[in-house]
């Protein structure tokens, strides 16, 4: 009996998706629920979240949860806090 030759696909993981992968795990786990419906973004290493969150405090939560990841390089915290705008004036 002959085996015919198999050709395997070899799927070689791109690093941003680890990564993005691994923020959102960090922030299911952080124990609050909104950090589970931020949307994260990254490319080379620069990370950018966006989405709402309702307070100040969450905003922040969210961003030194990440900074301390191996493989942020940059963070861009785009997230709004739901109510306030974030106009200047």
């Amino acid at each position: 009996m002959k085996l015919q030759a198999q050709t395997r696909n070899v799927l070689f993981p791109n690093p941003d998706n680890q990564l993005m992968a691994r923020i959102k795990r960090v922030l299911r786990r952080s124990g609050y629920a909104p950090l589970t419906q931020i949307r994260v973004v990254a490319e080379q290493g620069n990370v950018c979240l966006e989405g709402e969150v309702p307070t100040y405090f969450l905003k922040q939560m969210a961003q030194s949860q990440i900074l301390s990841l191996e493989g942020v390089r940059s963070l861009k915290n785009a997230l709004v806090v739901e109510g306030h705008s974030n106009h200047q004036f």
